[in-house]
């Protein structure tokens, strides 16, 4: 039996690492779990409506009701279940590229399943859930009205103080369907590119990276924008582009919602993935709010928002959590809660931005050859450098060189590699302590092929 199972989600390559009729049984086993009505998304993939009505039927085959939401954005869908109290379920691959898909349950909360998810597992692997009789079979349901309300709510918290001009990169996602309707009943004036939803992603890959977004940022430039913003394919994540056309990691932008979360919250908690920059604990620390750190993933931040009250989280993938508004990451949202910060401030995005700290970051990914030597060769690693540093194994192993330089390694959740990264206050010491790391990484990668 295929094992499409990830450590947040479910994922891979349709009709090659997971089949149409694995959905089907994933359906029973988590329907087996809940036993309740839930509701169900799908994203733009080509394959995405095919897997959606696979788990559809096998989720009124365990003999419980399901509300089919149709083409929705991931936290559209989150929203409604929200608001409806409802189990949810979204069939995306997200920002993979467009021959992965895959599938993504939150609770009533929008939160991810953690503990859940692996019973989910442990359900399809054992062929562990039931079937219902049929006079006992479930329904489907359709609900047209989920953007309307995500709609809704957020421009009954969102006012701003003058008209903005915002270019929007869809990817040929699904933020096309729900980000330029919302952005115009705010006062927006929008500039839409590759807006149509479209499973085969013709003009850039769903993840939106700087790599390729110099069209995004060419039309910024010719429009005199006000700042521009890309979606992943489900649009959870917003990378922003400022007035000048940079490319914005997702540090340096939680620092800017931080500081204006933080001028009207004091002393709330602020929750920052472990491999963030130290602006946004600076930040944090200069307007009187406190920062915890989180293993990096969504899961373990959701976690870390809520077990804390948080008032907002980040990550440097550039998923944005607004908890104000719910617990779940939102790219729109986190779009139109920066058109909110602009329209009351009278310095530019750019302007926003050199005036927080400058520290110099880089990072870095390498490829092992198996789950398996991924772990071992981290393991290796860390116990060479255990014996000279000292080391914060929250996630991976993070270790600092003074007081403002500091090391993070650690093997990604999902894929073969290990990811690296370093952050300096100069240039030129980020650079020969990248060099010196990266080749002891590489070391012990070579030392196992």
């Amino acid at each position: 039996m295929n094992n499409p199972f990830k450590a947040y989600d479910v994922r891979g390559i349709f009709n090659k690492e997971f089949f149409a009729e694995d959905f089907f049984k994933i359906a029973l086993a988590y329907s087996d779990l809940i036993k309740q009505k839930s509701c169900i998304a799908y994203d733009s993939r080509t394959s995405s409506l095919i897997l959606k009505e696979s788990f559809i039927n096998g989720f009124v085959s365990g003999g419980n009701n399901i509300i089919d939401l149709g083409l929705l954005p991931t936290p559209v869908s989150n929203y409604y279940a929200l608001n409806h109290k409802i189990e949810n379920v979204m069939i995306t691959g997200s920002h993979t590229p467009k021959e992965y898909n895959g599938i993504k349950f939150f609770d009533k909360r929008g939160v991810v399943y953690n503990e859940r998810l692996k019973i989910i597992e442990k359900k399809y692997l054992e062929n562990d859930f039931k079937r219902a009789n049929f006079e006992e079979l479930g329904k489907k349901s359709l609900d047209n009205n989920a953007i309307n309300e995500y709609i809704q709510n957020i421009k009954s918290k969102i006012k701003l103080e003058k008209n903005m001009k915002i270019i929007l990169d869809h990817g040929n996602g699904t933020s096309g369907l729900v980000a330029p309707k919302l952005l115009k009943e705010l006062g927006c004036k929008i500039v839409n590119i590759s807006i149509e939803p479209d499973g085969m992603f013709p003009n850039r890959e769903p993840e939106p990276t700087s790599n390729n977004l110099k069209f995004l940022q060419k039309r910024i430039i010719e429009e005199k924008a006000d700042f521009g913003c890309a979606f992943d394919g489900d649009a959870d994540r917003s990378v922003f582009v400022d007035n000048n056309g940079r490319v914005i990691d997702g540090s340096r932008i939680t620092a800017i919602l931080a500081k204006y979360y933080l001028k009207k919250n004091k002393n709330s908690y602020i929750v920052a993935s472990i491999d963030m920059s130290s602006v946004v604990k600076k930040v944090v620390e200069d307007n009187e709010g406190n920062i915890v750190w989180c293993p990096v993933g969504m899961k373990n931040i959701e976690k870390g928002l809520v077990d804390n009250k948080g008032m907002l989280a980040g990550e440097v993938s550039s998923h944005f959590y607004l908890n104000d508004f719910y617990p779940f990451s939102d790219g729109i949202l986190a779009c139109a809660k920066m058109a909110q910060i602009l329209s009351e401030n009278k310095k530019t995005f750019s302007e926003l931005l050199d005036e927080l700290p400058q520290y110099f970051i880089k990072h870095s990914k390498y490829s092992c050859l198996s789950h398996e030597k991924k772990f071992s060769i981290f393991e290796k690693i860390k116990q060479e450098l255990s014996k000279k540093y000292k080391i914060n194994d929250c996630d991976g192993i993070k270790f600092f060189l003074n007081q403002t330089n500091w090391v993070l390694i650690r093997p990604s959740n999902t894929e073969c590699l290990i990811r690296f990264t370093v952050e300096a206050s100069k240039q030129n010491e980020l650079e020969n302590i990248f060099n010196e790391f990266e080749f002891l990484i590489k070391k012990f990668i070579n030392n196992e092929k």
